[in-house]
Parts: C-alpha cells; structure tokens; sequence
C-alpha cells in the first residue's frame, strides 16, 4: 500500500561537515543550518536522508543530526536502529497491514508483527503466575495484567485530593469518568479553616483548594504524573490511559 504523497517535505538534517555561513547574517545556534531540501514524495525523503545524511557502512557513528532532536546527539549502536529512529521525524510507515480493509500502517515492523495478533487471535504471552491460564497478544499487556495477582496498584488518579489507585489502566479510566461528570462541591464562601475532615468521609474527594501537603504520600508514579485540577483536563486525560 503506498503512502499519500505530502507535498513539500522537507529534510532537516544538519550536516556537520558543512561550515557555518559567513556573517552577515549570523550562524543559527550551534553553527549549522538544516539541509532544508524540499521533496514531494515520502519515498524520494527517505531515500535522500539514507544515502545523503546517514550514510553507508564506512559510518562509524551513528548519531541523529535531524534539527531539535530530543537525542541531543546521543549515538545509536547500529546504523539500522538510526533508520528506525529517523521515521519519528519523518513520518514514514513502510509496513502495511497485510489484512484486507485494515489499512493501518507502522514505522516499524515489530509493531506490525503485535498488530497483526489483532487479526489472527494469537496470544503467546502467558501470565507468569500459577494457575493463571490468560493469555496476551503483547507483553505490555501481560504486565498489566500481573498487577491483579499483587498488591500493586501503580494507576493512580490524578485528581488533586484523590488517593484512589487500581491495578489496571481500565479500572482507572472507568473511576476518572466520575470525575467529569461529578466534579467536588467547592467550600462555601467565607468557610476559611476549611479542612478535609470537613469535606466528608476520609474516602470521599477533597476540595481542589486544599493544599497538596494533606495528602498522603504516594508511589513513584505520582512524582512523573502531577495532580490536575481542570477537569476538561482530567476528561482528555481518560483518553491517554
């Protein structure tokens, strides 16, 4: 299946062996300008950037030049791994689905071969755990998964005065639902020295204004996931566990 053909696409790569330009006008930071060459066909990119950027097996190094690269120059072990890295910029998504009106299409053919399990039915994961007999179609899932046979509940809500959390990303979205639809009652006005013993029963939601320093501690997954308190965030965030 061939891609859509997108019109100007253009090459940021930043060549290292090209000089900086003289002043005037100044060198962008770093010294260097991107190659800015323009294409307008998927397949015409990709083709310029292997040959003319990455280059072929006298390459020592393979580092991703490609303009504001999160890598920041952090070198890949092999040349394929830096092909695989480049589609992230580019956009390209050589493996189709082979199945009949699926149409899907992956940057990388380990994620082809997982999607294609979605067609077939195959699930050769199999939970790790005695007398478990689920099976998985991928081993994110599977690790899930294992958080029901322990105490771990590593999904935490992210609404601020909420301490509930689940062993699942499901059980997540299903409580992060009632957050949207019942939003916590706000203190009444004048109501200074309001605390949250005030607000209920020690299960129930504390108001957004009460401070982050009465809740209780919680597990590494909240210090990479802050509180929120906009609830049109918390209904975008149900989408994104």
């Amino acid at each position: 299946m061939r891609q859509p053909i997108k019109q100007e696409l253009i090459c940021k790569w930043i060549d290292r062996e090209t000089p900086p330009p003289p002043p005037p006008p100044p060198p962008p930071p770093g010294g260097r300008k991107p190659c800015s060459k323009t294409f307008s066909t998927m397949q015409e990119l990709v083709s310029h950037v292997t040959v003319e950027h990455v280059g072929g097996p006298e390459q020592s190094s393979h580092v991703c030049y490609w303009e504001e690269c999160p890598r920041e120059g952090k070198p890949f072990k092999a040349k394929y791994k830096l092909i695989n890295h480049i589609r992230v910029h580019t956009g390209e998504k050589p493996f189709p689905c082979p199945f009949p009106g699926c149409g899907k299409v992956f940057a990388r053919s380990e994620n082809l071969k997982i999607h294609k399990r979605t067609h077939t039915g195959e699930k050769p994961f199999k939970c790790e755990f005695d007398g478990c007999e689920r099976k998985f179609a991928n081993s994110s899932d599977r690790k899930k998964h294992s958080h029901v046979h322990t105490s771990d509940k590593p999904y935490y809500c992210k609404i601020r005065g909420c301490d509930k959390s689940y062993t699942h990303p499901s059980s997540l979205r299903k409580h992060m639902k009632i957050h949207c639809k019942s939003p916590p009652p706000s203190p009444p006005l004048g109501s200074q020295g309001y605390t949250a013993a005030a607000a209920g029963p020690p299960d129930g939601p504390l108001p957004p204004e009460a401070s982050l320093a009465s809740e209780p501690p919680r597990g590494p997954a909240t210090a990479l996931s802050p509180p929120v308190t906009d609830l049109s965030e918390c209904c975008n965030h149900v989408k994104t566990i």
